[in-house]
């Protein structure tokens, strides 16, 4: 049962049969925009996340577009706030929930996901290892569809825990599918995946636009305005924030870009390209203490 209400003037949300108190509120709003003469907002997704007063849950409800459906994710962290498990509902019907484990260094050990509508369960378990001669740490993932396993992966990082190459083999953790190889930008991301097929002895290589962005397209930034903020003068606040910044978001120099503004309390608003058509997309976060 997914319910938010007040109780004796405190905001409180239900998890399951359990009720808490919110401590804090995140409200949401995602619009896609247009810049030419003038800024044009359209709101495509709004959401609500409701934060455990001890932050051990939180609860989201998303309502997207024009989409009647209601959406909630429940998320339960740990006392050291590894996320432990989540659910995912539809109009109050649980359609996927996620478990994680972890070792005694905090890292991923098992990753069980169930689907609740036709029952079946993935599984990923980890181990950790590293390579004294290099420096590189290696991940080896073993992954299972309904307790049967399906195949192997070996994930290689280097010093700086970028991940530099992929090996995958099959069910008998011997024969390899394919060996996957990553090369990175400026930026810090993918610009290129080279992957090699054994079976048929030929490498293929994928362009990633991303990795050849230039570095000045991403970035964090105040916002530059010391007006109150609150969700509902939104979209006037939002619409300043891009006029005052519009030379940057129009630079031909960034055809990708994603630049955040905060005000370091309680308001960020992130401004992006999407990859769908060229489009542009604003984020507006605002947390609330109740």
């Amino acid at each position: 049962m997914l319910v938010a209400g007040t109780l004796r003037g405190q905001q409180t949300f239900k998890a399951g049969w359990k009720t808490y108190t919110a401590g804090s509120i995140i409200h949401e709003y995602i619009y896609n925009y247009t810049h030419a003469d003038s800024v044009r907002l359209s709101l495509a997704d709004s959401i609500i996340t409701y934060i455990a007063t001890d932050s051990s849950v939180t609860m989201t409800e998303a309502v997207r577009g024009r989409d009647n459906n209601v959406y909630k994710t429940i998320n339960y962290f740990s006392p050291k706030r590894q996320l432990l498990k989540t659910e995912d509902y539809k109009d109050g019907n649980l359609l996927e929930a996620n478990e994680w484990r972890y070792d005694d260094k905090n890292r991923k050990i098992c990753h069980i996901r169930t689907n609740a509508l036709n029952s079946n369960v993935y599984k990923k378990t980890y181990d950790y290892s590293a390579d004294k001669k290099t420096g590189e740490s290696v991940t080896s993932e073993c992954s299972y569809f309904n307790g049967k396993i399906e195949f192997y992966t070996k994930m290689y990082y280097d010093k700086e825990g970028q991940k530099i190459k992929e090996v995958r083999m099959n069910d008998n953790n011997k024969d390899v599918i394919h060996v996957e190889n990553y090369t990175y930008g400026e930026n810090g991301k993918v610009k290129e995946r080279s992957v090699y097929f054994p079976e048929f002895k030929i490498t293929k290589k994928f362009d990633e636009p991303a990795g050849n962005v230039p570095s000045k397209c991403y970035g964090i930034k105040p916002v530059g305005t010391a007006e109150r903020v609150h969700p509902a003068s939104k979209v006037p606040y939002i619409t300043r924030v891009i006029a005052r910044n519009k030379a940057m978001l129009q630079d031909p120099g960034c055809r990708e870009f994603e630049y955040t503004f905060t005000n370091n309390v309680n308001c960020v608003i992130t401004i992006a390209t999407t990859k769908v058509n060229n489009g542009r997309t604003v984020r507006y976060r605002f947390k609330e203490k109740v």
